[in-house]
């Protein structure tokens, strides 16, 4: 049923060779959208314990989401781990969205169960599969109804569900650009960033594609700055000391006078205080 497609930014997980050794025909290529396209029509987004926080903190994670499900009939994301540097409040309310928005979430425990899980989707996606193969864009529903979904659905933050939804509650796509945006912002799950995105594309006029604001270009991974682990006494005239390990940090922080802290430099974060002189020393 074709190969299974992974952008080659996931060379490094370890997953690739996994799913070659279990049999799969892998083939790493540069994907606009998704770490993995296991078959016609579904694609996952991988977000490993750093990366998901980075990209709810940036906002990046919401419009990958409205892409995929753009591009994809069936969007997953697939969350590795425990996520870091973020709030365990932050990253669940933002993954709840997510759910409430149509896209399906995920959990692995590390990058062997991710394979696992990749492993039994693309079988299950070449057992579903079309017996007809279909290499251009997908067929356009005959039922005008459907196609009226499909309208709604492009918006970003707009997936298929929450198309059915407003279509049930206003009659036609003319009723909710009608009622867009103000009207909309009582229809549950409509806030006022989604009701101005509807506001904007059945309302708004006409721009020529030369016209246009290119699209933004999927961010590279690997780029986060370097981390460093800071050691900050209360006494503002000593220099901080810094440090690229956390490990040899703490052992410094054991030794270190009364009220200085253990900062993470990427985040600002306190994340260890000294007690007393001598606390916790070997």
């Amino acid at each position: 049923m074709g190969p299974v497609l992974v952008d080659h930014r996931e060379r490094g997980s370890g997953i690739p060779e996994a799913l070659m050794a279990a049999g799969l025909d892998v083939r790493l290529t540069d994907l606009p959208v998704g770490d993995y396209v296991l078959g016609p029509g579904l694609a996952i987004e991988r977000k490993g314990p750093g990366d998901l926080g980075a990209s709810i903190r940036d906002g990046r994670i919401f419009d990958q989401a409205v892409r995929l499900q753009s591009a994809f009939p069936q969007a997953v994301l697939l969350i590795e781990g425990e996520p870091r540097w973020i709030a365990e409040d932050a990253w669940r309310g933002a993954v709840c969205r997510l759910v409430e928005d149509g896209f399906t979430v995920l959990h692995s425990l590390d990058a062997e169960d991710s394979a696992a899980w990749l492993l039994r989707l693309a079988k299950r996606a070449r057992r579903a599969a079309p017996t007809n193969r279909g290499d251009g864009p997908r067929r356009v529903p005959r039922h005008p109804s459907a196609q009226a979904e499909v309208m709604l659905a492009v918006v970003p933050g707009i997936s298929p569900t929450m198309a059915r939804s407003l279509l049930a509650a206003y009659g036609s796509v003319a009723a909710v650009a009608e009622a867009a945006p103000e009207g909309l912002r009582h229809h549950p799950g409509i806030g006022r960033v989604r009701a101005a995105r509807l506001a904007e594309a059945l309302r708004g006029g006409y721009v020529a594609p030369v016209d246009r604001d290119p699209e933004p270009e999927r961010p590279a991974r690997g780029t986060r700055p370097a981390r460093r682990w800071i050691l900050a006494g209360p006494d503002r005239s000593v220099e901080p000391q810094s440090f690229d390990r956390r490990a040899i940090a703490l052992r410094a922080l054991r030794s270190a006078g009364e009220g200085t802290q253990l900062i993470d430099g990427l985040t600002g974060e306190v994340l260890e205080a000294g007690s007393h002189p001598g606390a916790g020393a070997d």
